[in-house]
């Protein structure tokens, strides 16, 4: 027991270390100031259009979910299922190491209906795989559109190498080691790729508040890359730090602002940390009755 907690408490201060230092390199690269002022600044009309498409990512993120659940006969009901998602949300935010709200569901799940811990983790992780999978596909798509073919140069042809095989993989994959998921692939899939199109538009939204007129293809692209940066298990929960490097570093190659990259990030992480707050309102969520 004390070397599990020893072991989750240096993950945490690994990943402490790895925000700390690439906020620390951020603000090497972009005035904190002028971020700042950037920031504060956004039209709260856009954040407000920006909060809402992000919560829609959400709920339908929750719906994906309970297909990967109904496919061990797991049975939730969608308002159920909702206030556990958001539960969930909440303690990625704020849970240390690898405890977190897909472990805290997983332990839920388990202790009310019995299902066994091995198949609620491959579902809670497949649900993960998709979501990331989809992120990648729709940022291969919006970067043969963009700069990052110029920005690639001879590389460029990755871009189409990922495009094409990102489900290919994936499809792949569940056959080899999530059978059990087959059935629920495809709606799945559409699902996880309807989740990150209303996260992009999240984003567009910011980049609305923030008042920016060009580059949209770019700065989209970027920040899908950056979601993919912040789901690595090495960054904080809501990837700060890493978010910010990753749009920093990007922005240079890509020729767009880089205090605007920078602001989109952090406003995407408030938005996700104030949307995650809902879930408070969840804390003693009970069984529901049969």
């Amino acid at each position: 027991m004390a070397s599990k907690k020893l072991k989750r408490w240096a993950k945490v201060a690994a990943q402490l270390v790895i925000a700390v230092l690439a906020i620390y390199y951020v603000f090497q690269d972009i005035d904190f100031e002028e971020l700042k002022s950037t920031v504060l600044s956004a039209h709260i009309g856009w954040l407000f259009l920006a909060f809402l498409a992000f919560n829609a990512s959400k709920i339908l993120s929750a719906f994906r979910l309970n297909y990967f659940f109904r496919a061990l006969r797991l049975d939730l009901k969608e308002r159920f299922n909702l206030k556990l998602y958001y539960l969930g949300m909440l303690y990625n935010q704020f849970l240390p190491g690898g405890i977190g709200g897909d472990g805290y569901k997983v332990y839920l799940l388990n202790k009310w209906y019995g299902n066994s811990i091995k198949m609620l983790v491959s579902a809670t992780l497949l649900d993960r795989v998709s979501g990331v999978v989809a992120l990648g596909f729709l940022a291969f798509s919006l970067g043969l559109f963009g700069y990052a073919p110029e920005a690639l140069g001879d590389y460029s042809f990755l871009l189409w190498l990922g495009l094409i095989a990102a489900y290919p993989c994936y499809y792949l994959l569940v056959n080899l080691l999530f059978k059990t998921f087959k059935s629920v692939n495809h709606i799945t899939n559409l699902q996880a790729l309807g989740v990150q199109g209303l996260q992009v538009l999240s984003a567009f939204f910011i980049l609305q508040a923030l008042g920016v007129e060009t580059g949209y293809i770019d700065y989209l692209t970027l920040f899908l890359v950056t979601s993919v940066a912040a789901s690595l298990p090495a960054s904080l929960p809501g990837g700060i730090g890493i978010r910010e490097l990753v749009m920093v570093k990007g922005a240079s190659y890509l020729l767009i602002n880089e205090t605007n990259a920078t602001a989109l990030a952090t406003l995407f992480f408030l938005i996700s940390l104030l949307s995650a707050l809902g879930g408070i309102s969840f804390l003693k969520l009970k069984k529901p009755k049969s």
